[in-house]
This record gives C-alpha cells, sequence and structure tokens, in this order.
C-alpha cells in the first residue's frame, strides 16, 4: 500500500475580490509569483494564471491558488503566496478559507483495498445493490476549535482510493491576523492529513 499526495490548493472565498488586477506584471511586482506565466487569461469577471509551479484562478467570489508540484518548497510557497494577497488586499470583506490536500492510497500487485462497511439503518447495502458491483466511499465532518474538516473518501478503479480533505475556516469577523495565522498553518494542516490517512489505513510510519 502506498500513499501519494496528489493535490494542495489553497480557496479563498470573499464577496468582493478583483479579477482584473491579476496580471502578470502585477504578481511579479508584489512578490506573489515571480515565474513567467505558461497560460493567462485577464477579464474583468474572470482571471487565470498559470506558471510551471503555480496556478492561480479568481473571479469576484472565489480565489484558488493550486500547486503544480508536491515538493516542500512548493508547498511553502503557496502559503506566503496566499498570505501575501490578504496582505495587499486587506478592505476585501473576507468570508471563508479552504486549505485543501488530496491524496491516493494505492494497492499494490497482490494487495485489496482497504474494506469500507456502509449500513443504514443496519440495512446492508451490499444486500440492497446485489445486481450490482458495489464499491464504499464515505464522507466524515470532524469539527475542530478552527476548523471543519470535511474528508471525502471515493474509490477509484479497484487498486485505489482518493481521499479529498478540506479545512474550512469562517473568516466572516475574524482579523487580518487570524486569517494570516489560518492560512500560515497550510504545512501543519497538510501533515495533519497524512497523519489522518496513516491512522485510517494502519499504516505506520510508512507514506
Amino acid at each position: 500500500m502506498e500513499v501519494k499526495p496528489r493535490r494542495k490548493d489553497i480557496v479563498i472565498i470573499a464577496s468582493a475580490h478583483n479579477p482584473s488586477i491579476i496580471a502578470p506584471q502585477w504578481l511579479k511586482d508584489n512578490s506573489l509569483i515571480l515565474e513567467e506565466p505558461i497560460h493567462f487569461v485577464h477579464t474583468p469577471d474572470f482571471s487565470l494564471f498559470e506558471s510551471e509551479s503555480f496556478s492561480l484562478l479568481v473571479d469576484h467570489q472565489r480565489l484558488q491558488i493550486t500547486a503544480k508540484k508536491q515538493d516542500d518548497a512548493t508547498l511553502n510557497s503557496l502559503a506566503d503566496l496566499a498570505a501575501k494577497y490578504v496582505d495587499l488586499l486587506p478592505h476585501i470583506p473576507y468570508q471563508s478559507l479552504g486549505l485543501n490536500f488530496t491524496w491516493s492510497v494505492e494497492m499494490a500487485e497482490g494487495e485489496t483495498l482497504p474494506k469500507i462497511e456502509v449500513n443504514i439503518n443496519g440495512t446492508d447495502l451490499l444486500s440492497v445493490f446485489e445486481d450490482h458491483d458495489v464499491h464504499y466511499g464515505g464522507i466524515i465532518y470532524a469539527r475542530s476549535a478552527i476548523y471543519v474538516l470535511k474528508l471525502v473518501i471515493e474509490s477509484q478503479e479497484k487498486n485505489s482510493l482518493i481521499n479529498n480533505f478540506n479545512f474550512h475556516h469562517e473568516l466572516k469577523g475574524r482579523s487580518l491576523e487570524d486569517i494570516r495565522q489560518f492560512i500560515g498553518n497550510f504545512s501543519t494542516r497538510y501533515d495533519d492529513s497524512l497523519r489522518i490517512l496513516k491512522n485510517l489505513y494502519s499504516l505506520g510510519e510508512k507514506e
């Protein structure tokens, strides 16, 4: 069994993002992304910037920054980029923050997927779908003092499980210092997601 990181991104929901300012020169002048664009779309309502390491997508309600590489340096730069954006635009009414990680759990030849059991009011779902090939997944909500974690587990083909972690933070009424701190915990939440996977799938110290 092998655990592999597949995706890391930060989503900031607000009521007044300004897509028209998201241009390569603005990103470079403000030390957000220094890399040259591979692909760039710029409109008053929607902007997309893609470089070798990052993808940045913004409309009036939603900013999404995605790491295109899975190394630690890109992970840290992603959080730094999001924090600088908030510092540059403190007047925006920020509403929520999502720190998101996708992992795959893949089986080697001869291994079987971990068993996930589901029943509703004691009803075995296998008996309900007796004429079908059934694969189980699940959604788990876990609330802490500062975020709500939503973990979605989906079966992919017959040899892997996709695990999508969303650490959701409410930002209404929060100070910029709080928001920066939540973003600054990005690598900690990444470690938390890996720890949860190891415990769920009894992986010990394996990665």
